[in-house]
């Protein structure tokens, strides 16, 4: 039995492969390709971390879908090859050539990941120079290579149909804004992107994903993004078994409330990761990032370390400037004070949002170095210092 059922199985492999050869003897150039396009599509979700996109297929086609309930946003991409026709139907989804030719940006993380991706010369315009610190995207600013497309409420819509943008990346943040229905009404196609809104700070990175297939690089950014999670996730295993983890907040004093923004849902997580209690997690935040100006400061007197703190403070003497009240601090008296403005670009703009959150390991091996030093002795901090006074007391 077992010879007559192993036979049986050969020959029905050998009548597969007839049929396999006929089909395809059957098929054009094009029909191949397709055939191709649908065999690779992955069984597993190419999205790990990330909830606020997703990459899929449908019918061949590449399918981005950004969702964001948060502000009643879903919105589908189909990204079709140039070698390909264009969709029947396509339902209401933004239909795109690929690769992308031309894009606008608004802030510096999406222009560092372009410029992983080796689309940097996709970009057409950019929001300024005010949230944008690459050395490259100034110089071609000034030189008239690239437009201003400001940013926000103060979005220029003539410059952005002067430019035809094939995408404009627009990031879609917790401060309200018309800027999305103007651009619809303007007929101009929105790239929603999400990234500061992730709960994770390798689901923030995970948009190299998104960028990738709008430029049909997804091997490239997936290899990119597994160099960088690997690297993260190893020292996250670092803090796992801890006993003690200090206590933090992040933020400053503004206008008589305190404002956590530098310190999104991600970095609240990070902390996590870096094995300290982030004492503003679970606090109701109103407008956006804005805290109860007594509970923040309550928290403040109690809190062991203060990271993130104003974006231009550089020592304890500018800090204190600002609120004396800051004296008050068990950070402030123990100058246990780190900002994340160590490295910068030439401009004096932090690198921290531009560069930094394409590489979270980098800035999680800052956090537990400050945390738990014993845990990492020899790195050296690459993004964050220590606030000490001019006189050195």
């Amino acid at each position: 039995m077992r010879a007559l059922s192993a036979q049986s199985s050969g020959a029905a492999c050998l009548w597969l492969l007839i049929a396999a050869a006929l089909l395809f003897s059957g098929c054009n150039p094009s029909q191949e390709h397709g055939a191709r396009e649908r065999s690779a599509e992955p069984e597993q979700p190419e999205v790990v971390y990330a909830r606020k996109f997703s990459l899929g297929w449908q019918s061949g086609y590449r399918v981005v879908r950004v969702v964001s309930p948060e502000h009643s946003l879903e919105h589908t991409y189909i990204l079709v090859p140039e070698h390909r026709p264009l969709p029947n139907n396509s339902d209401g989804a933004t239909v795109l050539r690929i690769p992308l030719k031309s894009v606008t940006c608004e802030n510096g993380f999406q222009v560092s990941l372009l410029d992983m991706l080796g689309a940097f010369g996709a970009i057409r315009g950019v929001s300024g120079k005010t949230r944008i610190g690459h050395e490259q995207v100034h110089e071609k600013i000034d030189s008239g290579e690239l437009a201003v497309t400001e940013f926000m409420r103060r979005m220029n819509m003539e410059t952005l149909l002067r430019l035809d943008p094939d995408l404009a990346f627009v990031n879609v943040s917790s401060v309200s804004s018309d800027v999305f229905e103007k651009m619809r009404a303007y007929g101009l196609s929105t790239g929603y992107f999400c990234a500061s809104l992730e709960e994770h700070p390798l689901g923030t990175l995970e948009w190299i994903k998104f960028m990738g297939a709008f430029f049909q690089q997804d091997s490239l950014a997936a290899a990119l993004f597994r160099e960088r999670e690997q690297a993260y996730l190893e020292l996250q295993q670092k803090t796992r078994n801890l006993d003690q983890r200090p206590s933090v907040i992040a933020g400053y004093s503004r206008k008589g409330a305190w404002s956590t923004m530098g310190s999104s849902r991600w970095f609240a997580t990070m902390l996590d990761h870096a094995g300290a209690s982030y004492l503003y997690e679970g606090l109701g935040l109103e407008r956006g990032h804005i805290l109860s100006h007594e509970v923040a400061m309550d928290a403040g007197i109690r809190a062991g370390y203060w990271v993130n703190t104003h974006f231009r403070v550089r020592d304890l003497d500018a800090l204190l400037g600002m609120d004396r009240r800051y004296g008050l601090f068990t950070s402030v008296r123990q100058k246990t004070v780190y900002n994340n403005n160590h490295s910068r670009f030439s401009n004096g703009r932090s690198r921290f949002w531009d560069v930094g959150m394409t590489e979270p390991h980098v800035i999680l091996a800052d956090l537990i170095r400050i945390f738990h030093p014993d845990l990492l002795p020899d790195h050296d901090l690459v993004y964050y210092h220590r606030l000490l006074y001019n006189d050195a007391r």
